[in-house]
């Protein structure tokens, strides 16, 4: 491998990982956000909606301007989720923090764009594998900021000190960036980027991976933001909720690792179907059990199944649309990243008038949907012509 292209391997999986902790920011640190912002649980949700609106409203149009010049787009994305980290948790005023939100979700779609594109580029044997490498260490990120901020709690400093230290990944990205290249090549030459899959159906293919893509969105979603609130009604403490939810993206780290082996053998559409199925078994029986013992085998059970899938969805759209991999991965997060502006909405409501454990019943529910449509894409695509 060039030194050029480790760099861009680098960066595509510092990528990863950063967006693993941005998404987990509001998620982890949500009783602080309430107690630092003075707001109610309510109010501090709505950032994960000004996130997901701003990666909503920009992630295609990002898509097309990688496709043209990938480095500058990451440059700024990587600024934009910096911008986030940071600004949420040091500067307390409720619309600064909104905006801050907005902008980390701009930023956000670097991620949707130029992960796929370095890939295909750096591996073009192995693609579906390091997407699985990548999503280990979006879950790697997940768990980071989790077990940083329990611990944080443990030495009594400030939660967003483990904002700080996080953050010197993103610079490193920053200054790395100016001395990587990116050579663009001719749409004919990618067709050996990637193994191609085939479907004489693939825009409406495309359409239902965004529906796919919507359903796990807003499962993270939900899990990120109310996991650990929900434990602490459950009777556990800060600091254990802190914990079960980096126990939950722990073990993303270990399914997305355990994934890159599997992905070699098994094709990504048997997988999307399988574990889709497992997660919605596991849930119901955490539901069923409903206590802090039983969530703890329970929500890691989820987390090893479910941390894969995104890059599995992102996987079969870019190998139908093998010539134009950042516009697919946007069209796709574009559709998913929906999920994140509704589901706080919905969740927010159901919180309101029903409680917080009707969050899981909604989980499920999109569980059963992503199965279903999971099972409609498996039949309408092929490995071979």
């Amino acid at each position: 491998m060039s030194a050029n292209n480790k760099k861009l391997a680098y960066l595509a999986f510092a990528l990863y990982f950063i967006s693993g902790v941005i998404c987990m920011l509001v998620g982890s640190s949500m009783s602080s956000l309430v107690e630092l912002y003075g707001r109610p649980l309510e109010k501090i949700v709505l950032f994960i909606g000004a996130f997901a609106t701003g990666r909503t409203l920009s992630v295609y149009m990002i898509g097309k301007l990688a496709k043209k010049d990938p480095m500058k787009v990451l440059f700024a994305g990587t600024a934009l989720l910096m911008v986030y980290l940071l600004g949420v948790a040091l500067i307390p005023v409720y619309y600064i923090g909104f905006a801050c939100a907005f902008l980390g979700g701009i930023g956000m779609s670097a991620q949707d764009a130029i992960c796929p594109l370095f890939l295909s580029r750096v591996y073009p044997e192995s693609y579906s594998s390091s997407l699985s490498a990548g999503q280990a260490l979006y879950g790697l990120g997940g768990f980071a900021i989790s077990a940083l901020i329990g611990l944080m709690f443990h030495v009594h400093l400030p939660f967003y000190v483990a904002n700080i230290l996080l953050a010197l990944v993103g610079v490193s990205m920053l200054v790395l960036i100016p001395f990587t290249r990116w050579e663009n090549i001719e749409v004919e030459e990618q067709v050996e980027t990637v193994k191609p899959l085939y479907s004489k159906h693939n825009r409406l293919v495309l359409i239902l991976l965004g529906v796919v893509c919507f359903a796990y969105c807003s499962i993270c979603n939900a899990l990120g933001s109310y996991m650990s609130s929900y434990i602490e009604t459950l009777g556990g403490s800060s600091e254990a909720s802190a914990y079960i939810l980096a126990v939950y993206n722990l073990f993303i780290v270990i399914g997305a690792v355990i994934f890159i082996v599997i992905l070699k053998k098994l094709n990504e559409r048997t997988v999307l179907l399988a574990n889709s199925a497992i997660i919605s078994i596991a849930l119901s029986a955490g539901l069923i059990i409903n206590s802090i013992k039983g969530y703890y085998i329970s929500f890691p059970v989820v987390g090893f199944f479910l941390g894969v899938l995104f890059t599995i969805i992102i996987a079969i759209g870019t190998r139908l649309e093998y010539r134009n991999i950042s516009v697919a991965s946007a069209f796709i997060a574009t559709i998913g990243s929906c999920g994140d502006i509704f589901t706080p909405i919905v969740t927010s409501r159901l919180i309101t008038g029903l409680g917080i454990k009707s969050v899981l019943y909604y989980v499920i529910v999109l569980m059963v949907l992503q199965t279903v449509v999971s099972f409609i894409v498996y039949i309408l695509t092929k490995e071979e012509v």
